[in-house]
């Protein structure tokens, strides 16, 4: 057995180095470009390092008092928000409490159903025009373009038009290229993983890949790009040195 030369017998240790910062300062700068990318397409964007940091920044964006409608999102659960929100008067709509006429009369996904159709009709107004409305993204390209893909389309409908304020949280985990990226992204990691926190099976989540299936539950239905701001709209983008959501 050949021995090693005593002058390279170092400790690994000693030429380690710390994977956590490298990691933060590529967020950071991935961040702070896809920023400048967001600003570009005439968004209000921004850049964070942790949860915490985005839970403050989100606090300042909401008024007291707002109605918030919530797009089932696992990013703004995680900045576990709720408390502060109903301490400030806000009041919360999540999607599962906005139902359309097939929603409300479905035994499905938990809906939270109101005693008559008549007051869901009034929570799903009060959803799609909330002061407020809060989501995530499905993927999010260097080029500032934002890709979300609905199965009901409740989420997708509310990050368009009629809020007075949307706000979407953004991890690092959903920074991609480019659309050819985020659709990839979508189909092979949101999409399942999704099925997978409602407890259902789909192609995808038992091959491990997308097959573009007929499922008649499959979530990839609805497919919205914001290129650029919508006109006339008041819109922010947090994005998080930190995975966040699916």
């Amino acid at each position: 057995m050949r021995k090693l030369r005593q002058e390279v017998n170092v400790p690994l240790k000693a030429v380690t180095h710390n994977i956590e910062e490298i990691k933060k300062e590529l967020y950071k700068n991935k961040g702070e470009a896809l920023v400048k990318a967001l600003k570009k397409n005439l968004f209000e964007a921004y850049y964070v390092e942790t949860k915490g940091e985005a839970a403050s920044l989100l606090h300042s964006l909401i008024p007291d008092g707002s109605i918030v409608g919530i797009g089932d999102s696992h990013s703004f659960y995680e900045l576990d928000m709720e408390g502060d929100l109903r301490k400030r008067d806000c009041e919360l709509i999540p999607n599962v409490a906005a139902l359309n006429l097939h929603g409300y009369n479905s035994d499905e996904y938990g809906y939270v159903k109101a005693p008559t159709r008549e007051q869901a009709r009034d929570i799903l107004a009060d959803y799609l025009t909330s002061d407020v409305f809060v989501l995530s993204a499905n993927a999010i390209t260097m080029e500032g373009e934002i890709v979300n893909v609905d199965g009901v389309g409740n989420r997708i409908a509310g990050s368009l038009y009629g809020a007075d304020t949307i706000i979407m949280i953004v991890g690092i985990n959903k920074v991609v290229s480019n659309e050819a990226a985020a659709r990839d992204r979508i189909s092979n990691v949101a999409a399942p993983m999704n099925k997978i926190k409602y407890g259902e099976v789909c192609p995808s989540v038992k091959s491990g890949a997308c097959i573009r299936c007929s499922s008649p539950n499959r979530f990839c239905n609805i497919t919205t790009i914001l290129h650029k701001r919508p006109i006339e709209s008041d819109y922010h983008i947090i994005i998080v040195g930190e995975e966040l959501g699916f």
